[in-house]
C-alpha cells in the first residue's frame, strides 16, 4: 500500500483514542480523532477515510448517537460507502441489550461490530479486513446487502 489508509476514530473516551490511535499509527495507519458525531461529521465531510472506527454511546446520559450516525453515513450517497467498524461495551454493560449487526443490521447499518474492552491483534484483524473490502455492504441502505 503506497499511501497510508486513513482511519476516523469516534470516540468519547481521551484514553480510549490516544490509545487506538497509538496501535494504528504503529501498524501504518493515518489515524484521526474526533471527540463526537458532529466533530467526526465535519472531519468525515473534509478529509473522505477509508474506515470509521464508531462508539455507539456517547456523553454523560449515554446517549446512543452512534446507531444515528451510522445511518446518516449511509442516507448520505457521497459517503456511504466507507466501512464502519462499531466500537462498544453496551454488550458488556448491558448484557440484556445484546445487539448484534448479524441480528439488527436493519437498525445498524455497520460493517462489523467488535466489543470493548478489544484486543489489539483483533483489533488488526477487523481493521485489515474491513480495508482490503474497500466498500462498506451497506452503502445502498436501507435497502437489503448486496
Amino acid at each position: 500500500m503506497n499511501e497510508k489508509a486513513k482511519i476516523l476514530i469516534i470516540e468519547d473516551d481521551n484514553d480510549l483514542v490516544a490509545a487506538l490511535t497509538k496501535i494504528l499509527e504503529n501498524k501504518g495507519y493515518n489515524a484521526e480523532a474526533a471527540y463526537d458525531p458532529e466533530e467526526g461529521w465535519d472531519k468525515l465531510k473534509k478529509n473522505k477515510p477509508d474506515l470509521i472506527i464508531l462508539d455507539v454511546m456517547f456523553g454523560g446520559k449515554g446517549e446512543s448517537k452512534g446507531f444515528d450516525f451510522a445511518q446518516k453515513i449511509r442516507y448520505d450517497k457521497q459517503i456511504s460507502d466507507i466501512p464502519i467498524l462499531m466500537m462498544t461495551a453496551i454488550n458488556t454493560e448491558r448484557p440484556f441489550f445484546n445487539f448484534s449487526p448479524e441480528t439488527d443490521s436493519e437498525f445498524l447499518p455497520v460493517d462489523a461490530f467488535l466489543d470493548k474492552p478489544v484486543k489489539t491483534e483483533e483489533l488488526y484483524s477487523k481493521v485489515d479486513e474491513l480495508l482490503q473490502q474497500k466498500i462498506s455492504k451497506w452503502r445502498n441502505w436501507p435497502q437489503k446487502e448486496e
